[in-house]
């Protein structure tokens, strides 16, 4: 059975009985409306920030929404975070709307002294320079308020009204909280990103030191066999020319090759630590004034005997008044002797080879390697210059790197490297290189 009413409407006629039993006062009509507007208002604000990508971008539209319901002529926004997340209390970067310079500056100097640093500099589009020195509020009818995360006071709401209640001095401040969760979430987030772009980063590392690791290891193996290759049929030589005296001068040729080639080797593998210390950087060159004829006598010197132990004419012509050209000596002699053991790898006994130089247009020289080998079919031709490529038909044991050093290297140079190749009518690979000024 329920209990009579009181008089008024509002308690139960034995107010003196149990406090769990009665019914609790409802304020007058006035207040219950405005803290229903207030919750109204909070939620929309809630809404609003919790939906945007940016709460600086959304900023403006919440302060919108706000001069609708308080008498806000001005605010700011300071949040004493960088871009990725981390604190700078010295520097905020200012989100404004309707903002005007006394208003910055007196922002400016409020934060400065909420967050406890003696001067910031303002960031932001059309900010004042500063600095500007830390104090108190001191204008009539603006509001500071801090936004706090765990860590402390980051950043503040500067807002300047006119005749402020308490419910919208309340209200302000239900904003500045909402403010600080929504902004402690996106500087979290930027914290995250940044962590996980530079965990990618250092992966992406990891992985090119591998794949700079294997590279160097299969640019070692492959162009270091060459000149062992060259040393091993000189020592020979030198043993089958025996001891007589008339072969002295043999001889003593054989072992120039093998010093040459060593010295190749050893200029090979510096070059290719360098290029390993200096990975993703332009390929180092040491530019100087080459004799054409000189640099084909020295790179053949090397190679002659490969030629002649599968019985290959290898024949060297420089065309007359052909330039000295502006190169780096050993890395020429590098594409050199790619490009001539290339042909002699895939010219079969008693093929001839031709290697010739000859002006090419006004400023280059053409340096051309010519064999009488099967050529290259017309669909392998594109990829020749690929790193690793070879052709699914290839006889050799070749690492598919020959042509794709000596491609980066003629490059390097400012030269191209070409090929004109017919399947059963041989090949000939042609790379340019700058005349040396006089």
């Amino acid at each position: 059975m329920k209990e009579p009413l009181h008089p008024e409407g509002d308690v139960p006629a034995n107010a003196d009985g149990p406090a769990s039993r009665r019914r609790p006062r409802r304020g007058p009509p006035r207040e219950r409306e405005l803290a229903r507007r207030y919750l109204a208002h909070v939620h929309e604000a809630s809404q609003l920030l919790s939906s945007a990508d940016s709460v600086a971008g959304r900023f403006p539209v919440l302060m919108e929404r706000v001069a609708r319901w308080l008498p806000v002529r001005s605010a700011l926004l300071l949040e004493g975070v960088d871009a990725v997340g981390d604190a700078v209390p010295a520097r905020p970067l200012v989100t404004a709307w309707q903002p005007s310079v006394p208003a910055m500056a007196h922002a400016a100097a409020t934060y400065a002294y909420l967050v406890g640093v003696e001067r910031v500099e303002l960031q932001g589009q059309d900010v004042p320079p500063g600095p500007f020195g830390a104090g108190p509020a001191t204008v009539p009818g603006a509001v500071t308020l801090p936004l706090v995360s765990k860590g402390g006071i980051f950043g503040a709401l500067h807002v300047e009204a006119e005749a402020l209640r308490e419910e919208g001095l309340a209200f302000l401040d239900a904003v500045a909280n909402l403010l600080a969760v929504a902004l402690t979430k996106e500087h979290v987030l930027r914290r995250e990103v940044r962590l996980r772009e530079r965990a990618e980063a250092l992966f992406l590392q990891a992985q090119e030191a591998v794949r700079w690791r294997d590279e160097l290891l299969t640019v070692v193996s492959h162009d270091i066999k060459t000149p062992l290759l060259a040393v091993r049929m000189n020592a020979e030589m030198i043993l089958n020319a025996g001891t007589a005296p008339e072969k002295e001068h043999r001889r003593r040729r054989y072992l120039e090759n093998i010093v040459l080639a060593e010295q190749q080797m050893s200029s090979l593998i510096g070059n290719l630590l360098d290029r390993a210390r200096l990975r993703g950087m332009p390929t180092p060159l040491t530019l100087q004034l080459q004799l054409v004829e000189s640099l084909l006598h020295q790179s053949m010197e090397v190679l002659r005997p490969l030629a002649l132990e599968k019985g290959q004419a290898l024949t060297v012509e420089v065309a007359p008044g052909t330039p000295p050209v502006l190169a780096d000596r050993e890395r020429i002699l590098q594409v050199l002797a790619n490009l001539v053991s290339n042909a002699i790898k895939f010219t079969p006994h008693g093929g001839a080879i031709s290697v010739a130089a000859r002006p090419a247009g006004v400023g280059w020289v053409r340096f051309s390697v010519k064999d009488s080998g099967p050529g290259i079919p017309a669909e392998d031709a594109p990829h020749l210059f690929e790193p690793f490529w070879r052709a699914g038909h290839s006889s050799g044991r070749g690492t598919g790197l020959g042509l794709s050093i000596a491609w980066s290297l003629v490059t390097a140079h400012g030269g191209t490297l070409d090929v004109e190749s017919q399947e059963g009518q041989g090949s000939t690979f042609s790379f340019t290189l700058p005349v040396a000024s006089p």
